[in-house]
């Protein structure tokens, strides 16, 4: 006997596909004439219908569920992956969605045995709609406890509040390295012209102009910028894998991404190199001259 295949199974009623703005692929929803007594349906997600049908069209399919082996269920639509449990995961979970009034229980024994959770979806803040909703519920079930109330937001944010307190450690981090570097630029660059002094002055006293010095010091500044820039773009590519499980809405190696860190880093250490830069312009030739 083969093992049975492990697939999610969501318990869900008619309006729960369009409350969540999960997209039907291919077939239909389920609607209020799914119920007990009827041809039994059920909606499979993408990932399920390409893992069990890969080369072939799984509306009008049948199958059954372990728990109710008796009843053969008919694939009826396939709706889209969705990331069930947080937003870090990499893999979509083949996914059966069943209708709550093909289960042999009435909502409120469904709702004590299996900890339900209701979708409602409003026009405007979802806070302000607590007490209406909850007032609704109660009508229908006066001893149906409501817990854990939260807005979508809310419920995304507690998803990715782990990662977010990482990458908030990360991107501190990131700021005081950049603050480091921006000083460590500064500071060489002072060393560097103050070691320099006699050799500008002569410059200087030979005819080169303000700009000339200026292009002098910026350009020996940023030599060792640019190609720390180019082995920290190497650097991140090759280690976009790492932090791909803690960005979203945008690739580990988006380009602008990139090119916006670049350009930060340049920015940066141009302002470092101005302040030397600009010293090395008040530097007197006939004194420097005089002293040696």
């Amino acid at each position: 006997m083969s093992d049975q295949p492990e697939v999610d199974v969501r318990l869900i009623s008619p309006g729960y596909i369009h409350a969540m703005h999960i997209p039907i692929l291919r077939g239909r929803d389920l609607s209020d004439a799914d119920v007990a007594g009827r041809p039994g349906a059920v909606l499979i997600s993408d990932s399920l219908a390409r893992r069990f049908w890969p080369n072939e069209d799984p509306i009008g399919r049948h199958l059954t569920l372990t728990f109710f082996p008796d009843i053969v269920r008919e694939v009826v639509g396939i709706v889209g992956d969705v990331k069930l449990d947080s937003l870090d995961e990499t893999r979509p979970v083949a996914t059966i969605y069943h209708p709550l009034a093909q289960v042999s229980v009435s909502p409120g024994e469904a709702w004590r045995s299996f900890g339900m959770t209701f979708t409602v979806r409003t026009h405007s803040d979802p806070v302000n709609s607590i007490s209406a909703v909850t007032g609704a519920i109660h009508q229908v079930g006066p001893d149906l406890p409501v817990v854990d109330v939260m807005s979508m937001n809310d419920v995304i944010a507690q998803s990715v509040s782990p990662l977010r307190f990482n990458m908030l450690l990360l991107a501190c981090f990131a700021g005081l390295a950049l603050v480091l570097a921006a000083v460590g630029i500064y500071s060489v660059l002072s060393y560097t012209v103050r070691r320099r002094v006699r050799e500008i002055g002569i410059r200087m006293a030979l005819g080169a102009s303000h700009s000339d010095v200026v292009r002098m010091v910026l350009t020996d500044g940023l030599k060792p910028i640019l190609m720390g820039i180019a082995l920290g773009l190497v650097a991140a590519i090759a280690l976009s894998r790492v932090v791909a499980s803690l960005i979203f809405g945008v690739r580990a190696t988006d380009p602008l991404t990139f090119a916006a860190v670049a350009l930060l880093l340049m920015l940066v250490g141009v302002f470092a190199t101005i302040v030397p830069a600009y010293r090395a312009t008040r530097i007197e030739p006939v004194r420097i001259l005089r002293e040696e």
